[in-house]
């Protein structure tokens, strides 16, 4: 073999030089096909289930934004005004525009499945936010960005028979916006466990996402089960509204809920509420829109992000009221 080599050093230089030009040409390539696509924007459309005007969203929103800012990505907000019809157009609209990624709420069980399957088959990339079926795999979504229901649940109730002094016997009323979405479906799931666990009753009531409207039913709900000790809203419209229903009900008794806003936060400071349960909602917002474009820019897979389940009291609602409706 020695002198084999010997004999062709040509050979051995060509071969040297062939491999050399192979290696400048991968690194050229693969260092002016970014270049060429960097200025390019990724588009992603960004799905909030409800109508627009719920305050709940504003931080999610302000997130949003701040990450297609920071991230070059074309942001497009729309909203499906509690419509599962009006969503899957949503979703079907932005697959026939062949956006980059899709952020959405999967807030209905079985709703969205096929249209985020459609929509993963085009090519395009799907988080979901805020809120997912809690059944393993259930979707073909590649990220949820959102909190854990059940175990939220269960700290609010804890919470609350410490700080309400609830006792075996009493009855608590968990009014909720969408009956039929998964958050106040195991939200109610985590807090009736350890509810019943001390003997306490419980039940979900109805009450809409519109404010006027949860109210009215709150307030009337408490005219006619007075011997309720306390309101436990499952969404950020019911705790938002409980304190006004309880005064125009004429009853006091003791008030918790989830999520945040401007009001949640006042009435805590204002000892009309004992405590919240955040939700983490800027990161619902900023989070999708960050891995969307890390996936369609660079291959990056999206991960879940369990977040939010910080109980807001008096202990820390100043803080909170500083950022509420932009960071918190």
């Amino acid at each position: 073999m020695r002198n084999s080599a010997l004999r062709n050093p040509l050979h051995s230089l060509l071969g040297g030089l062939l491999s050399f030009l192979s290696i400048t040409l991968a690194w050229t390539v693969l260092s002016t096909t970014p270049a060429a696509t960097q200025d390019e924007k990724v588009d992603v459309t960004f799905i909030i289930y409800t109508a627009a005007g719920d305050p709940f969203w504003n931080p999610v929103i302000h997130g949003a934004e701040e990450a297609a800012k920071d991230r070059n990505v074309n942001l497009d907000i729309q909203y499906a005004d509690s419509d599962a019809v009006k969503q899957n157009n949503l979703i079907e609209t932005a697959i026939a525009n062949k956006v980059d990624g899709i952020a959405l709420v999967n807030w209905i069980p079985d709703a969205f499945t096929a249209n985020i399957a459609k929509a993963r088959a085009a090519g395009i990339a799907v988080v979901t936010f805020d809120t997912d079926d809690p059944k393993p795999n259930a979707t073909e979504s590649q990220a949820y960005v959102g909190q854990d229901f059940f175990a939220a649940g269960q700290r609010i109730a804890r919470k609350m028979i410490e700080a309400g002094k609830l006792a075996k016997g009493d009855h608590v009323v968990a009014p909720v916006e969408d009956p039929d979405a998964f958050y106040g479906v195991e939200r109610f799931r985590g807090i009736k466990a350890v509810l019943d666990e001390a003997g306490i009753t419980s039940e979900r009531l109805d009450a809409s996402p519109t404010m006027a409207t949860a109210l009215t039913r709150i307030s009337q709900y408490l005219v006619g089960r007075p011997e309720t000790k306390a309101i436990i809203g499952l969404g950020s419209v019911v705790t938002e509204v409980a304190p006004q229903a309880a005064a125009e009900a004429n009853v006091t008794l003791a008030i918790g809920g989830f999520d945040l806003s401007p009001g949640i936060v006042d009435s805590i400071l204002a000892g009309k509420m004992i405590a919240t349960v955040d939700s983490g909602a800027y990161y619902e917002g900023y989070m999708p829109v960050v891995m969307l474009h890390y996936f369609v820019k660079y291959g990056v897979p999206p991960s879940s992000i369990p977040i939010g389940g910080t109980v807001i009291d008096a202990s820390n609602a100043e803080l909170v009221k500083q950022w509420a409706g932009t960071y918190r």
